[in-house]
């Protein structure tokens, strides 16, 4: 095992890695990776062995550095063309030192001795058979709420400029608050928009009513397996069910592209409206592992912060116009 700096050498020898790596997913691409380091984060590689890499990203430094397998456990983990057996948590982490460490396992097969495990839930929509009969296992009340999205006069459009983007943002900030998040930085939007739109990695589209923008949605992929990734509204527009009508147009965009199948996200238990929202668009459960070793004072830092984050957020809704 070593750690590996995330220069030009090394990123192109985990380059290789990840296009020989049939369950790879956007979120372990360069591209991804690259969009990271753009905004100042730390880009390290686990080389496990000559064909098992794991990627991380990493902030804080010193006892408060955190390395994340990939930023938010979204799908991804050991990056490997080989089913070579299960990758060991502790040894994967070990070259990290002290850091506190988030790991995923989608389905790259990883063990731990210390049961630092946690199961986690996303729903995908199988795409294989294409757009007609994807549509044709949605829930019949979701079927009407899509119509009635566009009887309302919402209109679903691929956002392709500046403009679009600050509308993008401005309903990301307004989210992310119901929830008590803290949002991402501008900067983030723009680079992705530079970078990954034109390879074809990613898709923003924008839900108008009238002159307003209502709703957005913003889609990755990597070959043929594609991710609903994000999400924004207006919740004071929700009895038009622009969302409905902006993951309806992904997926008949995605099966179009030849997509075999759409991930729409993480499905909390205890968000059973989550859940059911994402059945109805005929999206079957698929389960995964984060691992998680954190030093004890990070993880009262993160709680402090966590409930700083809540305070400050809700009284953002409070003030929004």
């Amino acid at each position: 095992m070593r750690l590996l700096e995330y220069s030009q050498t090394a990123r192109d020898r985990y380059a290789s890695l990840h296009a020989n790596c049939a369950r790879a997913s956007i979120y372990q691409a360069p591209a991804w990776l690259d969009l990271w380091k753009h905004l100042g984060a730390d880009v390290l590689l686990v080389e496990l062995n000559s064909e098992t890499i794991v990627p991380f990203v990493c902030r804080g430094s010193g006892s408060w550095r955190r390395a994340y397998s990939l930023p938010f456990d979204t799908y991804g983990g050991p990056v490997t063309p080989h089913a070579n057996g299960p990758v060991l948590f502790e040894h994967a982490i070990e070259p990290l030192g002290k850091a506190s460490v988030r790991m995923v396992d989608f389905g790259s097969g990883v063990a731990s001795h210390n049961g630092a495990a946690r199961r986690l839930t996303c729903h995908i929509v199988d795409l294989a058979q294409g757009y007609d009969a994807a549509a044709g296992r949605y829930q019949d009340a979701n079927r009407r709420l899509i119509r009635q999205a566009g009887e309302r006069g919402v209109s679903v459009s691929i956002m392709n400029d500046r403009a679009g983007l600050d509308a993008f943002y401005h309903l990301h900030v307004r989210t992310v608050a119901r929830y008590g998040a803290r949002a991402l930085p501008r900067s983030f939007f723009q680079t992705l928009f530079d970078t990954l739109v034109p390879a074809g990695l990613a898709t923003f589209y924008l839900a108008r009513h009238g002159n307003d923008v209502v709703a957005g949605n913003l889609v990755l992929r990597w070959r043929d397996r594609a991710s609903d990734w994000m999400w924004v509204y207006d919740d004071r527009q929700s009895a038009l069910r622009a969302t409905n009508l902006l993951i309806d147009r992904a997926i008949h965009d995605e099966a179009a592209r030849g997509s075999s199948e759409l991930n729409l996200g993480a499905s909390p238990n205890d968000r059973l409206g989550s859940v059911r929202f994402k059945q109805s668009f005929g999206a079957q459960p698929f389960e995964y592992t984060i691992y998680t070793h954190t030093a004890a004072w990070v993880g009262m830092a993160q709680q402090m912060r966590a409930g700083v984050n809540r305070l400050g957020a809700r009284l953002r809704v409070l003030v929004e116009p």
